[in-house]
């Protein structure tokens, strides 16, 4: 007989009371609970049971999970009464209500049909009849099923599924126990020496001897081989599902007593290296002779430990490995990669994390919040200042581009790439890697006040296959990037395009400063599009990189006494090259490597001057190269590296144009030949010198750069870095030999320039992730090449005075100090703040009309929530440059960007703004670049979405 309807009511009372939840689920729960009642009450229990899920599916609780009991047996559907009743029962009820439970359970046996199901083990999922209705829950379970035959599936990770046939009556219990078997594969040992015990864990039971046949669960896994007399090993191996693979053992005799290194660290997995050679993975024990070792635990991403340790025959030494966040190595400032301590010159590394989280579209843009660089936009190209140093329309000549160790710089101009013109975006890029100060001592010409290497990835890693990037942005920006690649081991190689269009500035005001003339708005005229293509590859010790890419701008800002708001006036540049290398280092003591080079690049400029003036007027500049260089490394005794370069160019032409008449040029041949030593004079102590010449065979000089680095450790937690150095610039091409017959003549002769450098920087750390930066810097230099007006008028230039590249008589001298504060416990956790002073002397006035004495820089780069999305926020102060009014009519800005990046899935996305608080300000430039200070673009924006395949 069922029980009373207001049994059910009271029944309900006695159970675990419904914890109170304060929202509005709780409130619908309750609802949906009393018209359960109410309908229940009434009979009507289909009604009743559709509330009582409702309130269920709300908020669950056993109040609710028993009344639906009680309704399913009001309705004759004793299956499903007797299925909940029992799942009620394995909650933790009170005595009484598991006893009125277990009351309702013995009263519906005799109406339904049982089986019960266990598994050996436990916790299988148990299916009936088709697996597509889902599990009935797991083993143990009892079921209550229709009578007749069924059949019943178990399932278990790592286990093999199993099924079995049953046939239930009526008022009866039938149990069907299942066996799981563990799913493995074999490992066949084979080796020395016979007898040896074979662990899957460091002191795991013996699992099998040598020679033997060991079962172990699918995927890799480490075994651990130990023989009385012989040096324990570690090996990985692959165990295939049902299947066999061999492995052969070979330990290493002991050749004197022994003791037992326990090597732990704050990261598992992290690999331990013993004298040079591989001892497995944290946490590990390795057995090893008495007397001293050199141990190594390395871990991705962080710095490793490297230490000298004592065994002790029949003793245990326990090593714990504290690994902290490390910046990726850098090859730029010694041709190999290094530590960034170790590297010879003040050095910062832009990791990829950092290109993504703040969103940076050019290397100008990532370069601006660098210590000590700014930025400089007339509109026409992107200049990086260095350390005060950014002469207008300079064209980047005194920073060396490389792309992955490949000089970016053209031969006609000497332009160094910046912006769009180097590359569409930053999809490719790895790393950028800064090194400040002279650079010619490796690099030869161009290397004057820093080196920037733009490091790009080789493929999307062995699982991806394919990316696609849509962007865009104000300025009517549009951009897309597409990525494939294939990995196999040593053997890779990744294709990549990328195109972007932009409108610019829909109006752009130039504030001339004579009033008499008046301000100029001009509409327009600032559209850009770009486009990129590249390929790299690597074939073992041979690698190849190509790329190309191709840019045009529209310029509003009337440069070279053009017609001011004239349509027309753009600048088109295409740098293109391919290179091959080899690699191979053939012993801990000795490396070679070698490339292959082929560059061109193109410019054309199309100005439009006054009809008295001769209307458009169209120039142009273009060269193609081949370029070798051979480098060998040689360790001649302990803690002593040397390098040995030779290196080539040859010019196979240069041409330039001028209202498309071809004007004089001189293809150049290059020789030259380098050296680099560095020694370890002290675990505290090293010793850096570098020499080059250079041999230009259209030039009488024969520039000689040395560069001497000391690196000390004067204390646990500091860093010092001496550097002493000097670079020189050869004059190129364009300065050389240009001539238009409009507004410009060629010197009379031009010599190369050049800058010494004295440099102290100290690094002291206040723990493993927070370090503090001093720095300071003198730089003299001399014979420095600039365009200047002659002083009267000349029939070279239609009668008026020319334009003409000359050298400074004088000595230009700077005095620098920076200091920097740098916090960064992982890849996505970042503070950076940094500060810059500098101050000219003797310098020319349009030298130092562009150089802001103060620069700050502040980066914070933090993960929100479960670290899946980043938020990074970036802040530039630049003052004001010594010309013009001041304020931000001289450049003074403070410019603030924010950005939100993120992964879902194979998806990653971006958003971020610049200049965010839309700051206006302009910077001046010289006449030759436009008619008036150009402004700067205000607040801009950026979406990105990127999938990944």
């Amino acid at each position: 007989m069922l029980p009373s309807r207001s049994g059910l009511l009271v029944l309900s009372l006695l159970l675990l009371s419904v914890p109170a939840y304060a929202d509005n689920n709780a409130d619908e729960a309750d609802i949906a609970f009393e018209l359960g009642n109410d309908a229940y009450a009434k009979g009507q229990y289909t009604e009743a049971l559709r509330s009582y899920f409702t309130s269920y599916r709300l908020v669950p609780n056993r109040n609710v999970l028993f009344n639906i009991a009680r309704c399913f047996e009001a309705l004759g559907k004793f299956n499903e009464a007797y299925r909940y009743y029992n799942d009620l029962l394995t909650e933790d009820l009170p005595t009484e209500d598991a006893s009125e439970v277990s009351r309702s359970l013995d009263r519906l046996r005799p109406k339904v049909a049982l089986v019960k199901v266990t598994t050996v083990p436990k916790g299988a999922d148990v299916y009936v009849d088709r697996m597509d209705l889902g599990s009935r829950g797991r083993s143990p379970q009892t079921l209550a099923l229709s009578p007749g035959r069924h059949k019943i599936m178990v399932k278990k990770d790592g286990y093999r599924p199993t099924e079995a046939t049953v046939t239930v009556a009526r008022g009866r219990e039938t149990e069907q126990t299942f066996d799981l078997f563990l799913i493995t594969g074999g490992v066949e040992l084979t080796g020395t020496p016979e007898g040896a015990e074979v662990r899957d864990a460091p002191n795991g039971p013996v699992i099998t001897k040598l020679p033997g046949r060991a079962r172990l669960p699918p995927g890799q896994r480490i075994l651990y081989v130990r023989a009385p007399g012989y040096s324990p090993g570690q090996y990985v191996v692959d165990v295939p599902a049902d299947g066999s693979v061999p492995l052969s053992v070979a330990l290493r005799v002991q050749d004197r007593p022994s003791g037992r290194l326990v090597v732990t660290a704050n990261r598992d997995g992290a690999t331990v290296r013993v004298d040079g050679k591989p001892a497995g993975f944290t946490p590990t024990v390795v057995t090893l002779p008495e007397g001293e070792h050199a141990l190594e635990v390395e871990s991705r991403e962080v710095r490793p430990l490297r230490q000298k340790v004592t065994v002790v025959a029949d003793q245990e030494v326990k090593i714990h490995a504290e690994l902290r966040y490390a910046p990726p190595p850098v090859r730029a400032a010694s041709k190999s990669l290094v530590a960034v301590d170790d590297a010879p010159a003040s050095t910062t590394v832009l990791t990829q994390e950092e290109l993504r989280a703040f969103g940076w579209r050019t290397l100008a843009e990532a370069l601006a919040g660098v210590r000590g660089f700014y930025l400089t936009d007339d509109r026409t190209y992107t200049y990086l200042g260095v350390r005060g140093f950014s002469p207008p329309g300079d064209l980047n000549t005194r920073v060396l581009i490389l792309w992955d160790g490949h000089a970016m710089n053209d031969v006609w101009a000497g332009q160094g790439y910046a912006a769009h013109d180097l590359n569409v975006d930053l999809m490719e890029v790895e790393r950028i890697e800064v090194v400040r100060g002279p650079g010619s001592a490796l690099y030869g010409t161009g290397a004057f006040f820093a080196v920037i290497n733009v490091v790009p990835r080789e493929s999307l890693g062995p699982d991806n296959h394919l990316e696609v990037t849509g962007a865009v942005g104000a300025l009517n920006t549009t951009r897309g990037h597409a990525t494939a690649s294939w990995e196999d081991g040593n053997r890779s190689i990744l294709v990549s395009a990328a195109a972007l269009t932009a409108s610019g500035a829909d109006t752009t005001l130039l504030r001339r400063a004579d009033p008499a003339l008046g301000d100029l708005l001009v509409t327009g005229l600032d559209a850009e599009r770009a486009a990129t293509a590249s390929v790299r590859a690597r074939l073992g010790d041979f690698s190849f990189q190509g790329q190309l890419n191709v840019r045009s701008k529209e310029l509003p800002t009337a440069p070279y006494g053009t017609v001011p708001g004239a349509e027309g006036n753009t600048v088109e540049d295409l740098r293109a090259f391919v290179e091959a290398r080899y690699e191979r280092e053939f012993t801990e003591r000795f490396s070679l490597s070698g490339r292959a080079s082929f560059d061109l690049s193109r410019y054309e400029g199309l100005y439009v001057y006054p009809e008295s003036a001769g209307g458009s007027n169209k120039e142009g500049g273009a060269a193609d190269w081949v370029s070798g260089e051979l480098r060998a490394r040689v360790g001649i005794f302990e803690g002593n590296r040397l390098t040995l370069g030779v290196e080539t160019q040859g010019q196979l032409s240069v041409r330039q144009t001028a209202s498309d008449i071809p004007l004089e040029t001189k293809a150049r041949t290059l020789l030259s030949a380098y050296l680099l030593d560095e020694w370890k004079l002290h675990p505290r102590l090293s010793l850096s010198a570098g020499l080059r010449l250079d041999k230009y065979l259209d030039l009488d000089t024969t520039p000689i750069t040395p560069r001497l680095a000391v690196i000390a450790r004067p204390y646990d937690a500091g860093l010092t870095k001496l550097v002493a150095g000097r670079a020189f610039r050869a004059p190129n091409v364009y300065e050389l030999y240009y001539a238009d017959g409009i507004t410009q003549a060629p010197p009379a002769s031009l010599k190369p320039e050049t800058i010494t450098t004295f440099e102290v920087e100290h690094a002291h750390d206040l723990t493993d992730e927070l370090r503090l930066s001093v720095a300071g810097y003198h730089n003299r230099i001399s014979s420095l090449v600039q365009l200047r007006t002659d002083d009267a008028p000349s029939e070279e230039c239609g009668g008026s005075e020319c334009l003409r590249f000359v050298n400074d008589s004088g000595t230009t001298l700077a005095w620098g100090a920076e200091a920097g504060v740098h916090w960064q416990p992982g890849r996505w956790l970042l503070v950076d703040v940094s500060y810059s002073y500098v101050t000219l002397r003797n310098a020319a006035d349009v030298v130092a009309s562009a150089s802001p004495a103060h620069l700050v820089s502040g980066r914070l780069l933090m993960p929100v929530g479960n670290g899946d999305m980043r938020l990074a926020t970036q802040a530039t102060y630049q003052s004001a440059r010594p010309t013009g009014p001041g304020g931000a009519d001289s450049g003074e800005a403070l410019l603030i960007g924010f950005g939100l990046s993120g992964d879902y899935g194979p998806l990653r996305y971006f958003a971020g703004v610049h200049n965010l608080l839309d700051s206006e300000y302009q910077i001046p430039v010289s006449d030759e670049n436009s008619i008036a200070p150009v402004p700067q673009y205000g607040r801009t924006f950026t979406l990105q979405l990127t999938g990944t395949f």
